[in-house]
């Protein structure tokens, strides 16, 4: 009896703390998340860069845009919508004026960023004046940063 009690107490420890490593390589996972809770939000991507220098000298004719660091990558962006036709019309306004742009989606749950996004969106809706179009990008970046960034929350 005292033979089982042993390997059984034994097995026990070496199951935790095998699980106890093996979860904690996940801690800070940066992969796709199968599920997930937030509203699909549209960003227009201008680049990626190996270094933030590189980023910010690429940056320079930009009036506003907000990065991320991924993976050992920053990646620029230039604009943000929840409506697919907005994100296509900030995307024409930045091909008109020479920008090669891509249309990356992101998933955020924070409920007064969205409010504010699509106010933003139904004012855009309604616009095709470029000068309007370029204060919606600047207010949407400004909100993201704002509201977002300097939360913490996403």
């Amino acid at each position: 009896m005292k033979k089982y009690l042993i390997t059984i107490s034994l097995s026990l420890i070496i199951g935790f703390f095998l699980s106890y490593f093996l979860l904690n390589q996940y801690k800070d996972y940066s992969g796709i998340s199968v599920y997930n809770d937030g509203e699909e939000y549209y960003f227009l991507e201008f680049g990626s860069y190996l270094t933030k220098e590189e980023l910010e000298s690429n940056a320079i004719n930009l009036e506003n845009y907000i990065y991320r660091k991924d993976s050992g990558k920053y990646y620029m962006y230039i604009g943000i919508a929840r409506n697919k036709n907005n994100i296509l019309k900030m995307q024409t306004y930045y091909n008109n004026k020479n920008y090669k742009t891509e249309i990356k989606t992101f998933y955020i749950s924070n409920k007064k960023f969205k409010e504010i996004i699509d106010n933003l969106d139904n004012i855009l809706i309604n616009s095709d004046d470029e000068v309007v179009i370029n204060e919606i990008i600047n207010q949407g970046l400004n909100k993201y940063e704002e509201v977002i960034l300097n939360s913490g929350k996403n």
